[in-house]
């Protein structure tokens, strides 16, 4: 007899499948023109789509210098000049965090449905313009990588990787892998011209992930998903709370004056953060809760990121974070 899934708090396949229905509400070309009005970087014909070698010819007055065939031109004797073409396929690439803290929710399901059900969302969005989805997890499970990949073939290899990712680990004490470390291993095999969605609680930063993020936005278009729970944005009401952890459970006391100084301290720390390393990286910042109607939020989001994250941060004022995961 087989144990049937909680489709609430497991990764599955049925539920990223029918996200599938929402595809075509999503024109994901916005992100570009949100990235750029954030930085104040100049649009540019080489940025969104990478440019294919078509053919070279003889050099005309006008002609960009940067594109000479000095290969060409050394075998003929006549100045040559490169001709490009936009590349009909766009690589896409989501970076999903599966590290402990996004198992965890009280509202409605886990992080960890909700983060596999945005990319699986944009993923089909992806696929259906023409690009090619490609994924990077990082976790307990550790850093892996799965190229991009065209059509429905891509979205079947990237959910299948969700689903092995977001497995519990079966160490003892894991090692979590953070931001920073999986934007290096990014840098490392990433075209220019692709477009770059993280899709994260973003607790686990790590020291250069805004130097990561400024590297990336030189030559690829990047957008971030801020993906968190009702309990970790708002002060629990007074009470004892049974939280398990990966070291033991323990007990919550929310009526103790010191821990809600914590809980305050923590939230403004966790805050700060995502400014000072991911905001003025200029990649905007979507944020999604378990309890959203998440299809309206992360549309409503593409269409003005810096609005979604303001009328976020308005909501937080005087409400203590709580982190789930390892170091409570």
């Amino acid at each position: 007899m087989h144990n049937k899934i909680n489709l609430n708090t497991q990764v599955a396949a049925k539920t990223m499948v029918e996200t599938r229905h929402h595809a075509r509400q999503f024109n994901l070309t916005g992100i570009k023109k949100a990235s750029s009005a954030i930085s104040g970087l100049h649009d540019s014909r080489f940025r969104g789509r990478g440019m294919d070698y078509q053919e070279s010819r003889i050099y005309q007055a006008g002609d960009d210098i940067r594109n000479m065939d000095w290969r060409v031109t050394a075998r003929t004797g006549d100045a040559h000049t490169k001709l490009f073409q936009e590349e009909r396929e766009r690589p896409t690439y989501l970076i999903i965090d599966t590290n402990s803290s996004l198992h965890f929710g009280t509202k409605t399901q886990f992080k960890s449905v909700l983060a596999s059900k945005v990319a699986a969302l944009l993923g089909w969005s992806s696929v259906q313009q023409g690009d090619r989805i490609g994924v990077l997890t990082y976790g307990v499970n550790g850093i892996h990588i799965g190229k991009a990949t065209a059509g429905k073939r891509g979205m079947m290899a990237m959910m299948s990787h969700l689903i092995k990712a977001f497995e519990p680990s079966l160490k003892e004490t894991p090692t979590e892998y953070n931001l920073d470390q999986a934007l290096k291993q990014l840098r490392t095999i990433i075209r220019p011209g692709s477009l770059v969605i993280l899709v994260s609680d973003f607790y686990a930063l790590g020291a250069d992930a805004k130097r990561h993020l400024l590297q990336l936005r030189k030559h690829n278009d990047v957008l971030g998903i801020k993906i968190s729970d009702p309990f970790e944005n708002q002060m629990p009401l007074p009470a004892l709370y049974g939280v398990k952890t990966e070291q033991s459970p323990r007990v919550l006391d929310s009526k103790n004056s010191r821990m809600q100084e914590k809980l305050q301290a923590k939230q403004q720390n966790h805050i700060q953060a995502l400014k000072d390393n991911v905001v003025k990286a200029g990649v905007p910042l979507i944020p999604i809760q378990t309890d959203d109607v998440w299809v309206n939020t992360l549309k409503n989001g593409l269409t003005n990121p810096s609005l979604a994250f303001s009328h976020w941060l308005g909501s937080l004022v005087h409400k203590p974070v709580f982190r789930p995961g390892r170091n409570q």
